[in-house]
C-alpha cells in the first residue's frame, strides 16, 4: 500500500488521528471493520511506532478507541457527543453548558485592523477581554474581544459573570443591533495553542465578529477561536413557503441557529 502524503507543518500525529477519527465516524475500517494493527498504520503512514501510538492514544482520550490486553485496540460504541446549539445571542457556545471564564482584562494598544473598525488611532488604548470556555472541563473556545477604552471604568471582573453583550445593554447602555461573523481555517499561534491545550500550528476555527450599534457605529471587534476537534456548528435554513419572483438574487430565507 503507498504511503499516504501528509501536511508539512502539521504534527504527524495529529494528521493520522484525524484521518482514523474520519474512518471510525464513517465506519470505513476495512476488512472485518476491525483497526489496522499498529505496524500496518506505522507502514501506510511511513512513520514511527511511536508516532503512530501517539496519534491512537489521541483518539483513546476522545473515548473513541480502547485497549485491552489479548483483543488489541478497538472501536468505542459509544454515543453521540454532538450537541446542538440555539440562541439568538451567542450562537457559538448557546446551550452547551460551557463554562467561561475570564483570562485577562486590561487596556491595552489596539491592533491596527481592530484599531481602524472602531475607528480609533493605531496604538490607542483599548479594553482587551481575553476569555476561556471549558466543556466537561477541558477548553473549547478562547474569545478575544476589544472594546473602546472608555468602557474599562464599567466592563469588570464583577460585571462579566454575564454575557458580554448584557454587559454592554445593562450596564454600559449599549445595544448592540448586528454583527458580521467571517468564518475561517486558522492555524493556533502560541497563545492559542497555550489557552486551547493544543499543539502549535494546528488547525481552529477562527470566527471573527464585527458589532455594531445602530446606524451602523462599532462597538466590538471580536475573535473567536474554536477547538476544532471538539466543536460542530449546526444551522438550520427556513425557506419561504411561496417561490421568489423571477430573476431575483437575493433570497429571503430567514436562519434559525
Amino acid at each position: 500500500m503507498p504511503m499516504l502524503s501528509l501536511a508539512p507543518g502539521v504534527p504527524m500525529y495529529y494528521q493520522i488521528a484525524q484521518i482514523l477519527r474520519s474512518r471510525l465516524n464513517a465506519g470505513d475500517l476495512g476488512a472485518g471493520n476491525q483497526l489496522a494493527t499498529e505496524h500496518a498504520l506505522c507502514e501506510e503512514f511511513g512513520v514511527s511506532r511511536t508516532t503512530v501510538r501517539h496519534a491512537l492514544s489521541a483518539l483513546k482520550e476522545e473515548g473513541l478507541l480502547s485497549s485491552r490486553r489479548g483483543v488489541g485496540t478497538q472501536r468505542v460504541n459509544a454515543p453521540s457527543q454532538r450537541k446542538y446549539v440555539s440562541s439568538p445571542h451567542d450562537p457559538l457556545h448557546a446551550t452547551l453548558s460551557s463554562k467561561p471564564r475570564v483570562i485577562s482584562l486590561g487596556l491595552e494598544p489596539a491592533p491596527p485592523r481592530v484599531a481602524d473598525f472602531l475607528q480609533q488611532e493605531t496604538g490607542s488604548a483599548l479594553l482587551k477581554i481575553v476569555r476561556l470556555h471549558e466543556l466537561d472541563g477541558s477548553p473549547l473556545s478562547v474569545v478575544v474581544s476589544y472594546l473602546p477604552g472608555r468602557l474599562a471604568d464599567r466592563v469588570t471582573r464583577a460585571a462579566l459573570r454575564e454575557p458580554l453583550h448584557t454587559v454592554l445593554w445593562h450596564v454600559c447602555g449599549l445595544k448592540m443591533e448586528k454583527s458580521v461573523h467571517n468564518i475561517r481555517i486558522a492555524r493556533a499561534d502560541t497563545d492559542v495553542a497555550r489557552w486551547l491545550e493544543i499543539g502549535l500550528a494546528e488547525p481552529v476555527m477562527h470566527v471573527q465578529a464585527s458589532t455594531y450599534l445602530a446606524g451602523d457605529k462599532p462597538i466590538r471587534w471580536t475573535d473567536n477561536y474554536l477547538r476544532e476537534d471538539r466543536y460542530e456548528y449546526t444551522a438550520e435554513f427556513l425557506w419561504p413557503a411561496t417561490a421568489p419572483p423571477r430573476g431575483a438574487h437575493a433570497e429571503n430565507a430567514s436562519e434559525r441557529k
